[in-house]
């Protein structure tokens, strides 16, 4: 079983910034596996808000990763494949008689059977309305009968839900956020950094209150307003994809080394404040991942060699040197 901290610690470094998010996840697990929660509802029940790419979904994967050894062991529902009444049943299945009878449903007993599971609804707000009836009981009671009749238990279940339907309210207040690492033609209109966090948190939890019925927010456990990403959230998250760049390299036979010049220039590149964490990960592929790759294929590698990378004007250089040994490579 983790501890409080173990687990804290480990999400910290897969979701960047995002404190409070993690906090409310490493309390509902840690009640869960003491078994002091509601015997009769769903383990935790979260709704997640707030601007594009600050890892709304990707803090429910992590978890899975981390409780059940893979990020795929989450089950996800994207609820832009349920924008009609008739496509909501296909998550529970139709009933006898009704057309698409004879399709299974999305959700079976052995997709939540697993203790602690996470059943992750993305875009909430994208889906129609009878989706949120359905979800009614299932965070009330934690339990749903599909179209066959068949039970279908959720009180194992961690049940993380996102929405962006403050999106366009969060866009307008994150064009006025300064970009510290862009060009002068990126930045905006300053704005302090800590009000624009605080008029997010209003404004969404404004707009949940518009859209959703008080119903099914007063079934919610916690409703969390992920925080825009700043400047230094920017550079851990970069030092996250070149891990994982570099250590694929790796597997492939292929040192790196990377200076901290061509880290500012990824910075440069990647850095959007609204649209977080996306932008940064193209650059990544763009500048780095995809070049170098061309680069390999096209050379004969000798053994021991690694692959210095630097920064150009426009583009990301690649030399080739000898890895001496014992030498560490940064």
């Amino acid at each position: 079983m983790l501890k409080a901290q173990e687990l804290t610690d480990q999400l910290k470094k897969e979701i960047i910034g995002q404190d409070r998010a993690i906090e409310a996840v490493v309390r509902a697990v840690v009640v869960a596996n003491l078994g002091i929660c509601d015997p009769n509802r769903p383990l935790g029940t979260f709704l997640f808000l707030g601007p594009t790419g600050t890892g709304k979904s990707q803090i429910g994967r992590s978890l899975a990763k981390i409780i059940h050894g893979e990020e795929s062991e989450v089950v996800s529902v994207n609820c832009t494949e349920f924008k009609n009444p008739h496509d909501v049943a296909k998550l529970v299945g139709a009933p006898p008689g009704y057309v698409g009878h004879e399709q299974p449903p999305f959700l079976t007993p052995e997709k939540i059977e697993k203790k602690n599971t996470i059943v992750l609804f993305e875009e909430l707000e994208k889906a129609d309305r009878a989706l949120y009836d359905l979800l009614l009981q299932v965070l009330d009671r934690g339990e749903l009968k599909t179209g066959r009749g068949v039970d279908l238990n959720f009180r194992n279940c961690f049940i993380m839900m996102t929405s962006n339907v403050c999106a366009k309210e969060v866009d307008n207040i994150t064009k006025n956020a300064v970009i510290g690492f862009g060009p002068p033609a990126q930045r905006f209109e300053e704005l302090d950094q800590d009000s624009a966090d605080s008029k997010i948190q209003a404004v969404c939890i404004g707009a949940v209150e518009d859209f959703f019925s008080p119903e099914f927010i007063n079934r919610i456990d916690e409703i969390i307003t992920f925080n825009r990403l700043k400047d230094d959230h920017l550079l851990a998250i970069l030092e996250k994809f070149l891990l994982d760049s570099r250590a694929r390299l790796a597997m492939a036979g292929v040192g790196t080394a990377i200076s901290d010049a061509s880290k500012r220039f990824l910075i440069e590149k990647g850095t959007n404040l609204r649209y977080g964490a996306r932008p940064l990960r193209r650059a990544v592929r763009e500048y780095l991942e995809f070049p170098l790759a061309s680069l390999i294929a096209e050379s004969d590698l000798e053994p021991n060699q690694v692959v210095h990378i630097e920064a150009g004007e426009d583009r990301l250089e690649f030399h080739f040197g000898q890895l001496v040994k014992g030498a560490a490579i940064s």
